[in-house]
C-alpha cells in the first residue's frame, strides 16, 4: 500500500496555494555522502566484467558436476573418526542408542585404535543389549570389541574396564573380576572400572565388595552415569529400595534421555509392590519415545500384575505392532492369553516367541522356558498332547525354577492319563512338592 503523508501549504510568489505531497515509495533521498550520477563508460565496463564473473562461475559449476560425476557423486570429503564419533555422542545424549551405535561403528572402523572411541562404542553396544532379548546379542559384540581392545591396547584402563563390563553381560563372573581388578591396578581413580567391578561383584554374590566399589565409583566420579546406576544395583540388591531410587533419579537428571534407568527404576518400584510409580516410569519413557517397544512391553506387564488384563493385552499387542519380531512381547502376550484361558491364542503367541528364538541362534538351554511349557500347558488343555509333550521335553533341558519344573510335571501327567501314547513312567522323577494346577500357575 502506498503511502502519502500530506504537507503544509506552501504559497507561491504570485499568492497562490500550492499542496504538495511526499511520496514515501518513490524517495530518492541519500544519506551521506550525495551519489554521483553513473558515467555511461564506467556502465559498460561493470557489464562487461560482471559478465565474465558469470560466465567463469557457470564453467565451474559444470566443471564441479563433472568431477562429483566421476567420484560417484559425493558431495563432501569423508570425515574422521573424531566427527563421527561427535555424531554418536548427540545421539546418545538423544537417546537414540541406534543411531549412536551406527555412528561410533563407522568412527571405529575408520580408526580402531582410537581408545576412547572404542570405549565409547562399548558402552552404546551394552546399554543397547538391554532393550530386549531381539538386542542381546549387541553385549557379545561389545565382548569381542573389548576382547581386541585389550589386544591393542593392553595398558590402558578402558581395555580393561569395557572388559569386565562385557564379561558380566557374558556372565563370565570370574573373568570379569579379573578384568575389574586389572583396570583398578592400572588406574585406580578410573570411577567407571570400579562401576563395573561393582557389578561382577553383585554377580558373584559378593554384597560387601559390591557396595564398597560402587559407593567409591561415585566419590571418585558423581557425575557418572555408569556409577550412579552402579550404586543404584548395588543397594537394590540389598534391599534398599529408597535409597536405591534416589540413586536412579539422580542419574536420570544427568541423562534424562537413557531408556534403561527408567526400566530399572521400574523394577525398584515394583519391589515396593508401587505399580503405580512403575507405569508412571514406563510412561516416562514414551513420553520421550511413544514408539519404545521395551516399555510397552514391560507396560504390559505391570498392567497385568495389577489385573488390568485388557489394557495389558492391548500393550502388548501395540509392542507387536511396532515390532513384530520383538520376542518379549510374543512372550508377554502368551502369558496373558493363557492366563485368560484363551489357549489357541497363547498357543499361537508363544509358538512365535519360540520361533524368533530359533530363528535369532539361541541355544536351546538359553532359551525362555514360558515360551514352551506354557505353550504346552495351552496345547495339552486343547487336547493336542502330541505337540505338548516335546514341549515339555524340551523345557526340562532349559533352566527352570521349582514352580516351572512343577508346572512342567503337572502338564506331563494330564497327557499321560488322557493319552495312551504317553506313559507317566516317561516322566522325570522329583522330590514330591504340593500339586499346583496349571491353570493358577503365576506365569508373570
Amino acid at each position: 500500500m502506498l503511502l502519502v503523508v500530506d504537507s503544509p501549504p506552501i504559497v507561491a510568489a504570485n499568492g497562490d496555494m500550492i499542496n504538495m505531497q511526499i511520496r514515501r515509495d518513490r524517495s530518492h533521498l541519500r544519506f551521506g555522502r550525495l551519489a554521483r550520477r553513473a558515467h555511461p563508460l564506467w556502465i559498460g565496463v561493470w557489464v562487461i566484467v560482471i559478465g565474465a564473473i558469470l560466465a567463469v562461475l557457470w564453467r565451474f559449476d559444470r566443471a564441479q558436476d563433472w568431477v562429483l560425476t566421476q567420484m560417484d557423486g559425493a558431495p563432501t570429503v569423508t570425515p574422521n573418526a573424531a566427527a563421527l564419533a561427535e555424531q554418536g555422542e548427540r545421539a546418545y545424549l538423544n537417546g537414540d542408542l541406534a543411531s549412536a551405535i551406527d555412528w561410533y561403528g563407522q568412527a571405529v572402523r575408520l580408526d580402531p585404535r582410537q581408545v576412547g572411541i572404542v570405549f565409547e562404542y562399548g558402552r552404546m553396544l551394552i546399554y543397547q543389549s538391554y532393550a530386549g532379548r531381539s538386542y542381546e546379542f549387541h553385549a557379545g559384540e561389545a565382548l569381542a570389541l573389548a576382547e581386541t581392545m585389550v589386544t591393542n591396547a593392553p595398558e590402558d584402563v578402558r581395555s580393561h574396564a569395557l572388559l569386565c563390563w562385557a564379561l558380566v553381560e557374558a556372565g563370565r563372573t570370574q573373568e570379569a573380576i579379573s578384568a575389574g581388578l586389572r583396570a583398578i591396578e592400572l588406574a585406580p581413580e578410573f570411577a567407571e572400572a570400579r562401576a563395573y567391578l561393582s557389578l561382577a561383584y553383585q554377580q558373584a554374590g559378593r554384597s560387601d565388595f559390591m557396595l564398597e566399589q560402587a559407593q567409591r565409583a561415585v566419590d571418585l566420579n558423581p557425575d557418572s552415569v555408569d556409577t550412579r546406576r552402579a550404586l543404584a544395583l548395588a543397594l537394590q540388591s540389598r534391599g534398599a529400595i529408597e535409597a536405591a531410587i534416589q540413586q536412579y533419579e539422580t542419574a536420570i537428571q544427568f541423562h534424562p534421555r537413557l531408556d534403561a534407568l527408567y526400566f530399572e527404576l521400574a523394577v525398584s518400584y515394583k519391589g515396593q509392590q508401587n505399580y503405580a510409580a512403575a507405569i508412571a516410569a514406563y510412561d516416562r519413557v514414551l513420553t520421550l519415545e511413544p514408539d519404545n517397544v521395551k516399555a510397552y512391553t514391560r507396560l504390559c506387564d505391570v498392567q497385568y500384575a495389577v489385573g488390568e488384563w485388557t489394557r495389558a493385552q492391548e500393550a502388548c499387542e501395540q509392542a507387536i505392532l511396532l515390532d513384530p519380531g520383538y520376542i518379549d512381547a510374543y512372550q508377554q502376550l502368551g502369558k496373558i492369553q493363557y492366563k485368560r484361558r484363551n489357549f489357541e491364542g497363547a498357543a499361537e503367541s508363544l509358538a512365535t516367541c519360540a520361533e524368533l528364538e530359533s530363528a535369532q541362534g539361541i541355544p536351546l538351554a538359553a532359551r525362555e522356558v514360558e515360551c514352551n511349557y506354557i505353550r504346552g500347558l495351552a496345547l495339552a488343555y486343547l487336547g493336542d498332547c502330541a505337540t505338548a509333550w516335546p514341549l515339555f521335553s524340551d523345557a526340562l533341558l532349559m533352566e527352570a525354577n521349582v514352580d516351572e519344573t512343577r508346572a512342567i510335571m503337572d502338564g506331563m501327567a494330564l497327557c499321560a492319563e488322557h493319552e495312551d501314547a504317553f506313559d507317566m513312567a516317561d516322566i522325570p522323577t522329583l522330590e514330591p512338592v504340593p500339586t499346583v494346577p496349571p491353570e493358577i500357575i503365576e506365569v508373570y
